[in-house]
């Protein structure tokens, strides 16, 4: 339809696409299609909008063809890692303990190893494998930003318009947790793209956070959970955003004393 878009103009159709399916959809299919609009929106953007999904280097951009593994350990220190330290954090706080898990809870987990993957590339291949490297004329933090700030908005709608997400504790206190806390994702999984040059990462570690502290809550009881669940260690507490934008900033410091020490010294005259 529009061969020559520049990725300034793609990117901002591809916000409009996705958060407009977002307001949409919210109610729809308990939050399915909501779910899988990233993937839908980026078909439609490469095999509609743009049309450049029908030549080899059209979906070479999302960085689907290479794994790299080597930020694997990386990625699973810096997402299950955390998680795992939230949820000792409130066991030694004396907010909640480990129990013996309820039954069936085997079920739960192999639903998740099934279901949690599909939806974590649903997501990434929106964020981090179409949005990001298209954005990358504001520069790599500024991407990361706007990055971040789509994927609040893309939520907001399932947050206030449903009851199936962040729907307890205090309104204004949940969401900025969340705000605070998917920005810190942003950034973390967005590195994660840029070292790796791979989606994989990034779908490896909005997996593994989302199973490891979904996981987490199986073992553990609480007498406040909205403490636990929703302030402190939960998908966006504050020791999740704590841990998450300590990594974030650790991995961009690095990158940028590794940036200025490859750089080449210029001679005096």
């Amino acid at each position: 339809m529009f061969a020559t878009l520049s990725d300034r103009t793609a990117s901002i159709v591809f916000v409009l696409l996705v958060l407009g399916v977002s307001l949409g959809t919210a109610n729809v299919a308990g939050g399915l299609i909501l779910a899988f609009s990233p993937l839908l929106v980026v078909l439609a953007m490469l095999l509609v909008v743009t049309r450049e999904g029908y030549a080899r280097d059209g979906w070479a951009r999302l960085g689907t063809g290479r794994l790299g593994l080597r930020s694997w350990p990386l990625t699973i220190a810096t997402t299950a890692g955390v998680c795992v330290l939230a949820t000792l954090g409130v066991v030694a706080l004396g907010f909640a303990r480990f129990t013996v898990p309820p039954q069936p809870w085997l079920t739960d987990v192999l639903a998740l190893c099934v279901a949690g993957p599909i939806l974590a590339f649903a997501e990434e291949i929106g964020w981090r494998g179409y949005l990001q490297p298209r954005l990358a004329f504001l520069g790599e933090r500024a991407a990361m930003l706007t990055v971040g700030v789509v994927w609040i908005g893309w939520h907001l709608p399932y947050i206030l318009l449903t009851p199936y997400y962040h729907s307890e504790g205090n309104r204004v206190l949940v969401l900025t947790l969340f705000g605070g806390s998917v920005l810190a994702f942003s950034f973390l999984f967005g590195y994660l793209r840029t070292v790796s040059a791979s989606v994989w990462p990034a779908v490896l570690a909005h997996f593994a956070h989302n199973a490891t502290f979904a996981a987490l809550t199986i073992p553990v009881a609480t007498g406040r959970p909205v403490l636990v669940n929703e302030y402190l260690s939960g998908d966006t507490g504050l020791f999740v955003l704590a841990g998450t934008a300590a990594c974030a900033v650790t991995i961009g410091v690095s990158r940028a004393r590794a940036a200025r020490r490859s750089a080449p010294v210029s001679g005096r005259g």
